[in-house]
């Protein structure tokens, strides 16, 4: 019987990776090509997608018989990410702006290689990672990183070419010396000669970076309070150890008296975790822990939802206030925006679209927002060097103002006539990660400037719920 538990557990686990470990996540998926891909039958798929579907895993898609990303797995790849979050993001963000390249962080399970989080080049013509892109090649740099180390055990570079460019990648290693993740750098052939040696010193500040992050003491964990029910299904019992080993890692004793279950039964479970790929054990082979692959699902899914669920607060938000509204994510040192509607705001105001469009950091509406989780050193070091310390100061002065107030108010960069405001959205990490902005003209804001503020820190409230934060 517990053999058979076990298998059920893996399989489920298995299904919850092929469907939230993709590109997009959210998009619908037929039960039956699950069924299809992971070799399982159409009645078996079909009962755990229900029971994924329970436990808050998996969601129904519009389509009969469909899928995507659960509530809860956004949840869950939020808070196992949490406590470096911040940290891993700076890294790969000083890494781009050092090197003009993609830079990216990948991680494996029993389904594969997958990257979890990734800063594209600012190039046009560059070579992409893409969060949720499986890494198939067994001799790319990123593969032979994960299964390998030097003589000393000391994390070392690996190289390769693969197609049109090079990969160059080094393992990540925990503070009991175990490979965790690898961070890597892709660079088209064409600019290998000119910035290969450029990249492997910017790799080697990265990892440095994200391991001292990783030797910082945690903060106290969050005990799992264990349910009203005091039997759960298989299922539901993996997702109590999963949230529990969110919070960093533990024995099977204390996993046990956290969730409620019997040590025996957590343990059965533990394991067809670990054989599910989403659980590893630590150093010492005494404590486990959650495996990276899960922290790509919530970063995989954010543009997603922010567009499609988004979308119609960003259009309220503008037909109420008679301004322009817009929300903007950060890529690298630059903004993007995703969503925009252009309505009027006072006489006057023509502006043209930045939809799909990526902004200097400089002059961007939400940009002092954005920068808001970082050090005023950290926003330094990344800062474009073709702008002057003038402008770094006032970029600085106005993320000590977001960050103090939740709200920012300045003159458009380009256009006198013009003020943002612009408040933090934060993804299922707690990372700030986008902003919500209300654009409108000088005399118009200015006549109503509070009730303005409280429009955008509203809409940034409210695309930080549809992200679960």
């Amino acid at each position: 019987m517990g053999c058979a538990v076990s298998t059920r557990v893996a399989a489920a686990l298995s299904v919850v990776q092929y469907v939230a470990g993709r590109p997009d996540p959210t998009r619908s998926i037929p039960v039956g090509l699950i069924a299809r891909e992971l070799g399982m039958t159409l009645s078996a798929t079909s009962r755990l997608c229900s029971e994924l579907q329970a436990a808050g895993l998996l969601d129904r898609a519009e389509s009969y018989g469909s899928y995507r990303i659960g509530r809860e797995a956004i949840r869950l790849s939020g808070r196992a990410g949490a406590p470096f979050a911040r940290s891993v993001r700076f890294a790969l963000t000083l890494a781009a702006q050092q090197t003009g390249e993609t830079v990216f962080l990948a991680a494996g399970s029993s389904g594969g290689i997958r990257v979890i989080d990734a800063v594209e080049s600012i190039w046009t013509l560059h070579s992409a990672a893409e969060v949720g892109e499986l890494i198939a090649e067994e001799s790319s740099a990123v593969s032979v990183a994960l299964g390998g180390l030097n003589a000393d055990g000391a994390a070392a570079h690996f190289e390769s070419t693969v197609g049109m460019s090079v990969e160059v990648a080094t393992p990540i290693l925990g503070p009991d010396g175990q490979r965790i993740a690898a961070v890597a750098i892709r660079l088209p052939t064409n600019r290998s000669a000119q910035n290969l040696d450029r990249a492997r010193r910017a790799l080697v500040a990265a990892r440095r970076n994200i391991e001292r992050a990783l030797g910082e003491p945690a903060p106290a964990p969050h005990v799992a309070a264990p349910s009203a029910t005091t039997n759960p299904t298989a299922v539901h019992a993996a997702l109590r150890i999963l949230h529990y080993l969110a919070n960093g890692s533990s024995s099977i004793t204390a996993i046990a008296r956290a969730t409620g279950l019997r040590a025996d039964r957590a343990k059965r479970i533990v394991e067809s975790c670990r054989t599910a790929g989403f659980v590893v054990e630590t150093g010492n082979a005494v404590d486990y822990q959650l495996a990276w692959i899960v922290l790509g699902w919530h970063r995989a899914a954010t543009a997603p939802i922010i567009v499609d669920r988004g979308t119609p607060l960003v259009v309220e938000a503008a037909t109420r206030t008679k301004t322009c509204a817009f929300i903007t994510v950060l890529k690298g040192m630059r903004s993007f925006t995703l969503v925009e509607h252009l309505a009027l705001a006072g006489d006057g105001l023509q502006m043209a679209s930045w939809l799909g469009r990526a902004h200097p950091i400089i002059g961007s509406d939400g940009g002092p927002t954005m920068l808001m989780d970082f050090t005023a050193d950290e926003i330094t070091r990344m800062f474009p060097t073709r702008h002057t310390r003038r402008e770094a100061d006032a970029v600085l002065e106005q993320v000590r103002e977001v960050t103090r107030r939740g709200v920012l108010a300045m003159q458009a960069f380009d256009d006198a006539g013009l003020v943002s405001i612009s408040a933090p959205v934060r993804d299922a990490s707690g990372a700030v990660i986008a902003a919500a902005c209300i654009v409108g003209t000088t005399d118009y804001v200015r006549d109503n400037i509070a009730e303005f503020e409280n429009a955008a820190v509203a809409l940034a409230a409210e695309v930080t719920a549809l992200l679960d934060a």
